[in-house]
């Protein structure tokens, strides 16, 4: 599994420097953009070199992607905020989570690397997860119309973020204990076979109370993420179609009860359906966002050229347009490249564990990381109705930012193990292969 990821590391590095290095000429900016590239690359850089020391055998071109996502999302964090009043703050404040991002990836890697003692606490997982979620709704306040934040003295943050991660690491451990009695079935329902309630039961409490909470306090994007993700998890697990056909049609069942009570998703919808009824209120930012990526053409108009500040809340929700409106169809489409890539890797480390427990969590990390990208980029084009939710390490945003180095760390630990367990059997291989005999 080991991965020899210095070239990419290093063309990470040499394209976020050359961002910043544009940003000089074209916003005659001066000294900041300089101090924010170096200080990302230096913790970028020792973070690699840790990873090298720590985990030999982990696939490192993980941290390379990493690397390159959030430098071009702090260039870009840069130029759409470098003096405008209120906001010319947020390229210093996110640098600052890209570095708290990098110490939680290293506890990770150090005091998780035996991550399987984890499963053991699949119970306690969840009722965390639920309490991080329900949190909110207690103590909580509202932003945007969603109560998903938190705040800790000075600090604010989106318990949900954390909430996710615990979710996929209960959801591993227990399907990966019950997959063969899920897979069995008992009874039907209009044709689709199901598993005995007392082992489906715990997923779909659980399910459930994650779901129920956040579509109470507002959070559609992550409403859907929690949805999406133990589903596919549960296919995975038991390769059974009917459960993503029965979680399909429950899906739809749910939006449309959904669209019914809050007014909110009704104007959502009617945004996504014709944001030309009402292109100066309600359909503002799809339009916007929509003008922006056309305005992109093939190449760009250039960095530091668009005019996505035009769209609020561009920084989080709407970055990906930025960059399609300033790099154009080119740019945007090597940024989608670069999550595939991380997306593969995740796959291929999931496929080369050993035990089930490992390969369901880095599927279910790689999936909440596949789907959120999916959901986002999808809504600032238009494919579906608009979520608030943020591009993984991307967008400004600084729990999203260190849950996602969470998860890259988790997939470095899996990595490690899978990178190790492939070494052994590959000796075992080269031992006891029949000598070839010459004549």
């Amino acid at each position: 599994m080991t991965q020899r990821a210095s070239i990419p590391m290093a063309l990470a590095l040499i394209t976020t420097t050359l961002g910043f290095a544009i940003l000089i000429f074209v916003q005659e900016a001066k000294s900041p953009p300089l101090l924010y590239g170096a200080y990302y690359a230096g913790t970028m850089v020792l973070l690699y070199l840790g990873i090298r020391i720590w985990l030999p055998h982990a696939d490192t071109l993980l941290l390379a992607i990493v690397t390159l996502l959030t430098g071009v999302g702090l260039v870009m964090i840069y130029r759409l905020t470098y003096q405008v009043p209120g906001v010319e703050n947020l390229a210093t404040t996110q640098a600052v989570w890209i570095l708290v991002g990098s110490g939680a990836l290293v506890f990770t890697v150090l005091f998780f690397r035996n991550y399987q003692k984890l499963f053991v606490y699949k119970y306690l997982f969840a009722l965390a997860a639920v309490i991080l979620i329900a949190s909110t709704i207690f103590f909580g306040y509202e932003v945007n119309g969603a109560q998903l934040w938190l705040a800790v003295g000075p600090v604010s943050f989106q318990p949900s973020e954390f909430a996710r991660i615990a979710l996929v690491i209960f959801f591993a451990s227990y399907l990966a204990d019950t997959r063969d009695l899920l897979a069995a079935t008992s009874r039907s329902f209009m044709g689709i076979q199901l598993p005995a309630l007392k082992y489906f039961g715990p997923v779909a409490l659980v399910w459930a109370a994650s779901l129920g909470l956040l579509v109470f306090e507002k959070d559609l994007g992550s409403s859907m993420l929690f949805f999406a993700v133990p589903l596919l998890m549960l296919y995975a697990a038991t390769g059974r179609t009917a459960y993503v056909i029965l979680g399909a049609l429950l899906f739809a069942a749910g939006s449309f009860a959904t669209y019914l009570i809050f007014p909110h998703v009704q104007a959502r919808v009617s945004a996504w359906l014709d944001p030309w009824s009402d292109p100066d209120d309600t359909g503002f930012q799809i339009t916007q966002s929509i003008f922006n990526i056309a305005d992109g053409g093939i190449t760009g108009a250039g960095l530091g050229e668009g005019f996505s500040q035009t769209i609020p809340e561009v920084q989080t929700d709407f970055i990906f347009s930025t960059i399609a409106s300033e790099l154009g169809l080119l740019g945007a489409t090597a940024l989608i490249l670069a999550f595939l890539i991380f997306v593969y890797r995740g796959i291929k480390i999931a496929l080369l564990t050993e035990d089930d427990g490992s390969k369901l969590l880095a599927f279910g990390l790689t999936a909440m990381f596949a789907v959120q990208t999916l959901i986002i980029v999808g809504g600032v084009t238009k494919a579906i109705p608009l979520t608030g939710i943020t591009l993984p390490f991307v967008s400004y945003g600084g729990s999203s930012v260190v849950g996602n180095f969470i998860i890259t760390g988790l997939l470095l630990v899996i990595s490690e193990n899978a990178g190790k367990h492939r070494l052994k059997e590959e000796d075992k291989e080269t031992r006891y292969a029949p000598e070839r005999v010459t004549v």
